[in-house]
């Protein structure tokens, strides 16, 4: 296999079209069929067929694809680490992140790094775990400073960031302001920020069933929406959970913590990464200005 032979099928596998793959890599349509077509004969292998919807990838494709991207985004990796290595401080850093580090010591983490490598592009976005997990293999995020992951693959590895405690949190002035129980908040009606398939893994259950609790009859589901979840709890009677900091940062935006007398369950921060990637120069200077960060202002042991 050859670079440009992986550059033209990645390309036509992200846009379905091979016109439009042409257009990005500057060259002609037919000298893109003709690069997968070789990519194709090297591999004995069909890897993608026209459709009324464009270019289709077939099962060995879509094996192929996440493989490509990760080769791809190795290369790219190498030659900004040698680049680095040599003074010329440029490139790019990818990071996925999530509103608990996102809007507590991420801005101060981008604020350091920019000093340390003001020539270096920054990639940043909020992701679910899943798509941090699968981004992380195929090149796309160099790291994702999220929530630790309990079962994690050995192809991954994560170093943890923080531990914080969650809080139960509404608007100020709420009705159950003053309650001092978790079964007086049993008829509340809560928002979740996790999907069905995540919420039997959730910290909200894990509260609940801790303390031999039924789970509240009125869910109302945003998941991964921390903007319609800050929303709704701040300008109605919904309540939900956020994490110590978190909860700290959005009280002027009128946010109390409940005052429940209950244990409530910890959580703990990851920083997320390939095991067999190394990091560039660029990446291990943003890890450690996100470390620095949590340490000046989280005052949490890292």
């Amino acid at each position: 296999m050859k670079l440009q032979q992986l550059q033209a099928f990645v390309a036509a596998a992200h846009h379905r079209s091979l016109r439009a793959a042409a257009r990005e890599l500057g060259v002609t349509q037919p000298a893109v069929t003709h690069t997968i077509r070789e990519l194709e004969n090297a591999l004995n292998a069909e890897l993608m067929v026209r459709s009324v919807r464009g270019i289709e990838l077939t099962a060995c494709g879509l094996a192929l694809l996440p493989r490509a991207e990760q080769l791809l985004g190795d290369m790219q990796r190498t030659l900004e680490a040698v680049e680095q290595v040599k003074g010329e401080l440029a490139g790019k850093v990818s990071v996925g992140t999530m509103p608990s580090i996102a809007l507590t010591a991420l801005p101060q983490a981008v604020l350091a790094f920019r000093r340390a490598m003001p020539r270096v592009n920054l990639h940043l976005e909020e992701v679910t775990v899943p798509d941090a997990v699968a981004r992380l293999r195929n090149g796309t995020l160099d790291i994702a400073a999220i929530h630790h992951v309990q079962a994690l693959d050995s192809d991954l590895v994560q170093v943890q960031l923080y531990s914080t405690q969650f809080v139960i949190v509404m608007r100020a002035g709420h009705p159950l302001a003053n309650v001092k129980h978790l079964h007086e908040l049993l008829d509340a009606e809560w928002i979740l920020t996790v999907g069905a398939d995540h919420f039997p893994h959730s910290v909200m259950k894990a509260m609940f069933d801790a303390h031999g609790l039924p789970l509240p009859k009125r869910l109302l589901r945003a998941p991964s929406s921390f903007s319609v979840t800050l929303g709704l709890v701040s300008q109605t009677d919904v309540i939900s959970c956020f994490t110590g900091p978190l909860a700290a940062m959005m009280a002027p935006l009128g946010i109390q913590v409940a005052q429940i007398e209950e244990a409530l369950p910890h959580y703990e921060l990851s920083i997320l990464s390939r095991r067999d990637l190394l990091p560039t120069p660029a990446v291990k200077q943003f890890v450690a200005c996100l470390q620095e960060a949590v340490s000046k202002s989280r005052n949490v042991a890292v």
